[in-house]
């Protein structure tokens, strides 16, 4: 009898969202296209870029059918355009992940994809996030037992960064009132909070931290939000960390 984990296989459901990102966006694309592990599509947002960031990635997805553009025509934020991609039909959400990549980032080696695999068949996990590489060197840290045993990570350090990624069913089960602000928009900053805290809470131990190196966090780009808009993340922060906790959830 075969073992039903040596059949079981997951679609990766990769998105980018990006706003003038042409220096970095090829890079960012290519890390994609180098992976071993091949069963992947690609969804690139071009958030109304005044760069050439859409004609870029729009020659580069040109060239593989499971590569997909588009470009807003006013500017929308990264929460909102994950939303609205996420917001696609799947049919099969528990065996389909999805996966954060910011165009001016990029994957860390062709083994990404393939690491993650493993990861989420071996572990019977519902989100990961991981160990990643910035101007700073290596960083990322997994939650503490005790954070995860009584659900406490928005009274935490945040830890559940680059990379993130997540099964779709958990994602469905997001309430969208929880990424939005109080002035009834999507959080345009500090949204990764909004984004990652209800669904770790939902998954509760069934979470991984990725050891290996998977990422490459660009924190040199002039303009990121950690560089212009610190104050902004700050405050967005203390709003997200103050909502209503989820509870843990059973999924199959």
């Amino acid at each position: 009898m075969l073992d039903f984990k040596e059949n079981k296989q997951f679609l990766f459901n990769i998105i980018v969202p990006v706003f003038n990102a042409e220096k970095y966006l090829a890079k960012c694309l290519n890390s994609i296209i180098k992976q071993s592990y091949k069963k992947f599509k690609v969804h690139v947002i071009d958030d109304c870029s005044t760069d050439s960031s859409y004609e870029l990635a729009s020659a580069i997805c040109a060239k593989y059918e499971n590569f997909h553009v588009r470009k807003n025509y006013r500017r929308l934020g990264a929460l909102n355009n994950i939303y609205e991609s996420l917001s696609i039909a799947i049919r099969d959400p528990s065996k389909t992940i999805d996966i954060l990549l910011d165009g001016d980032d990029y994957l860390y080696s062709d083994d990404v994809l393939n690491i993650l695999y493993k990861k989420y068949l071996n572990t019977n996990c519902l989100i990961t996030y991981g160990s990643h590489l910035s101007s700073k060197g290596v960083q990322g840290k997994g939650y503490p037992w005790l954070i995860r045993k009584f659900n406490l990570y928005r009274k935490y350090f945040w830890y559940a960064s680059h990379l993130k990624t997540f099964r779709h069913d958990l994602w469905l089960s997001v309430n969208r009132n929880d990424l939005i602000d109080e002035n009834g928009q999507y959080f345009s900053v500090a949204w990764d909070l909004a984004l990652m805290f209800p669904m770790l809470e939902m998954a509760g131990n069934r979470q991984e931290f990725v050891k290996d190196l998977v990422y490459v966090y660009n924190d040199q780009n002039p303009i990121s939000d950690y560089k212009i808009r610190r104050k902004e993340q700050i405050l967005a922060a203390k709003e997200i960390r103050n909502k209503k906790r989820y509870k843990e959830r059973n999924f199959i």
